[in-house]
């Protein structure tokens, strides 16, 4: 389980870099989003934010969903079968989903209180589970391991 504290940029901006070293090693990825609302920001966010990467996504269950290694979708409707599990918006994450994933992170942004307290409550919770846990921040300008357990 990995954390990532985004406090340089946004999480939409920060989310493409994880993507591509994801779809570098050939991974595929549910991107899970707290509600349609948030689905439909990263969704419009994927396309623009880095406007020269292209990377193809789908919300999942749409007309191109079963072609793309890029889904997106809500807690509700993760049928993916995806490697990596990439929560945003505050989504949660239970301690039985880590073993379906190859990865499971949480983005989550400084500037966010909720999404923060959600974050350390994650972080209880998988350390109390005895799962591995890795924090990551940008508080130095670039990512640094801040935690592991």
């Amino acid at each position: 389980m990995y954390f990532y504290h985004v406090t340089g940029q946004t999480v939409v901006s920060a989310l493409p870099q994880l993507l591509c070293k994801a779809k570098d090693i050939g991974w595929t990825v549910f991107i899970r989003g707290k509600d349609e609302a948030s689905l439909k920001f990263i969704d419009d966010a994927i396309w623009t934010v880095e406007p020269e990467s292209f990377l193809p996504h789908a919300v999942l269950g749409s007309q191109n969903s079963e072609k793309s290694d890029i889904l997106l979708g809500t807690e509700k409707d993760d049928s993916s079968n995806s490697d990596f599990l990439l929560s945003l918006n505050g989504a949660l994450i239970s301690t039985e989903e880590v073993a379906k994933y190859r990865r499971c992170a949480l983005l989550f942004d400084d500037k966010n209180s909720d999404e923060v307290n959600i974050a350390r409550e994650h972080w209880k919770k998988f350390t109390e589970a005895d799962i591995r846990a890795k924090y990551w921040s940008q508080e130095t300008g670039t990512w640094g391991l801040k935690q592991e357990n």
